[in-house]
């Protein structure tokens, strides 16, 4: 099976195992997300290592701005943000915090990346896809038009990884092993296939969940896990044996290694799309390992 056909394979199969549709889920997503800014450090980590500089001249495309963390410091240091964003959950915390913030300098697509894309003209400086992309089957289109549209493509997404914590919650309140969205080991071998050669970066980052209250925190993952009334106290009992109180707030702490990988649209292509028969291995550059 080809690299790009078990990246369709896993995006499918992952939708299948949520068992509700996307717009439930980011309509969820959208009041937690600026949260989850607030106690990581993944925006500091990202912002340090854009391959542009930012300011009044720089262009930028973001896939999946979700809302804001990455939009709003570029575009307060001065960037034009594109950004596609088909939530409109998403897109309404998008604008108020750009509206409170006071930018004017962000125009949002309200479409799907595989459909939005389409739409935007003109060259960028860079294309930003911040773990954005695990939905997307038509991978090599996209792929393809921003490594065209952009001097510089920075794709960031996971390496897999998850905590053991989370894969017992998993087990024990769902019955079934978690099927997980594709990530590095999938993307890599996919960008190999189509002929794009990538630099990668692994970084650790800060996965904090953190809740106001003890309360929150069962409801939220009572939620996710749909955990009904009669198993809510064993979910409280297994939460607080790894949940952690932080002066008036309760979390569970902890960190992740993510993937960081820039294409650069001068070099991206640098040899004809791979056959299935051809194997990528030792094909592409790595970037150092950083902790």
């Amino acid at each position: 099976m080809s690299a790009l056909s078990e990246w369709r394979e896993q995006v499918s199969a992952c939708r299948k195992a949520r068992e509700r549709d996307d717009g439930a889920m980011w309509q969820r997503l959208a009041g937690w997300y600026d949260t989850w800014v607030q106690n990581n450090d993944y925006v500091d980590l990202v912002l340090s290592r854009l391959p542009v500089p930012l300011g009044r001249d720089t262009r930028i495309l973001e896939i999946g701005p979700g809302s804001g963390g990455l939009t709003l410091p570029m575009a307060a240091a001065g960037a034009e943000v594109v950004g596609v964003e088909p939530s409109p959950a998403m897109r309404e915390a998008l604008a108020q915090n750009l509206a409170a913030a006071n930018l004017e300098n962000v125009r949002v697509i309200p479409e799907r990346v595989e459909d939005g894309l389409t739409d935007v003209r003109g060259t960028f400086d860079l294309a930003l896809a911040s773990h954005s992309l695990y939905n997307v089957v038509p991978i090599d289109a996209v792929l393809r038009r921003l490594v065209r549209l952009a001097r510089h493509t920075l794709v960031l997404m996971g390496v897999g990884d998850q905590p053991s914590w989370y894969r017992a919650l998993h087990r024990d309140f769902r019955g079934v092993k978690r099927v997980p969205s594709p990530h590095l080991a999938h993307f890599y071998p996919a960008l190999l296939e189509m002929g794009l050669l990538a630099d990668v970066e692994i970084v650790w980052a800060s996965a904090n969940y953190v809740y106001e209250s003890e309360e929150d925190l069962v409801e939220w993952w009572a939620f996710h896990l749909r955990v009904n009334g009669d198993h809510r106290g064993a979910l409280r009992h297994r939460l607080l044996e790894f949940a952690e109180r932080r002066g008036s707030r309760i979390g569970i702490y902890g960190r992740r290694r993510m993937a960081l990988l820039t294409m650069e649209g001068g070099r991206a292509v640098l040899w004809p799309p791979l056959t299935p028969a051809l194997s990528p291995q030792g094909r592409g550059s790595l970037g150092k390992r950083t902790s």
